[in-house]
């Protein structure tokens, strides 16, 4: 089996290859001119600023995607795991990065070459458009993701950005028992929340009989509100 193959699993989890045979996918690699790189434990992969002209999926580990304000502040913006994507919007349109990505442990990456893709190919191949389709949805969820995002941040209490958190990590995880991949301090970097105050804010929470937790570990009693989820249709 070669290396490309051995990649299958984690690619049929992107949306960027959505409804592809293998031999598509195999195909549309060898299309797009594509490329791994892995990097060590807190490696910058890219850096507010720079260019970006390649989308990469996430083959194994884990990227904080991160901007740091003109006060020093940093704020996270996206937590990535494996099968996730990132630079969609740069590679698309050509835009400069704002963000800066670090990875929280050693990390491997799948370039893909879409810039080349869209502004020099003349598209005939069956596989290419059916790339692009899927590239224009995960565009579109990304979009929406980050609209949600800036919906969930402007004038919400530390308590109701805590509680939708919570509830997102709930209905993914599909129990009341889970753990969330981010620290106290990430977690509060990604609500855009002072610590000290989400914290605390934590605690009375477990007070009110809403939840329990224990680090990384939640635990939501049937008292805690539950944000309804928005089914994603691409999915």
């Amino acid at each position: 089996m070669t290396d490309a193959a051995n990649m299958l699993p984690v690619l049929k989890q992107s949306l960027l290859f959505r409804n592809m045979e293998d031999r598509e996918i195999l195909e549309a690699l060898e299309t797009i001119a594509s490329h791994r790189r892995v990097y060590p434990k807190r490696t910058l992969v890219m850096r507010d600023g720079d260019p970006m002209d390649q989308v990469g999926v996430i083959l194994s580990g884990n990227l904080h995607l991160f901007h740091i304000d003109a006060n020093g502040n940093s704020n996270l913006m996206e937590n990535l795991g494996k099968g996730e994507s990132l630079g969609l919007l740069n590679a698309i349109g050509g835009y400069r990065l704002h963000i800066s990505a670090e990875t929280t442990e050693q990390t491997e990456i799948l370039f893909l070459n879409v810039s080349q893709l869209l502004r020099k190919n003349v598209l005939t191949a069956p596989v290419q458009i059916r790339f692009l389709q899927n590239l224009t949805l995960a565009v579109a969820q990304q979009a929406h993701r980050l609209t949600r995002k800036l919906e969930d941040s402007i004038h919400r209490s530390t308590r109701d950005r805590l509680q939708d958190y919570l509830s997102g990590q709930f209905h993914q995880a599909g129990n009341r028992t889970f753990s969330i991949p981010l620290n106290r301090q990430d977690l509060a970097d990604f609500l855009f929340v002072d610590r000290s105050a989400m914290s605390n804010e934590l605690c009375k929470m477990r007070d009110e009989g809403l939840l329990k937790f224990e680090k990384s570990k939640f635990e939501l009693l049937i008292e805690m509100p539950i944000t309804e989820e928005e089914p994603d249709p691409n999915r």
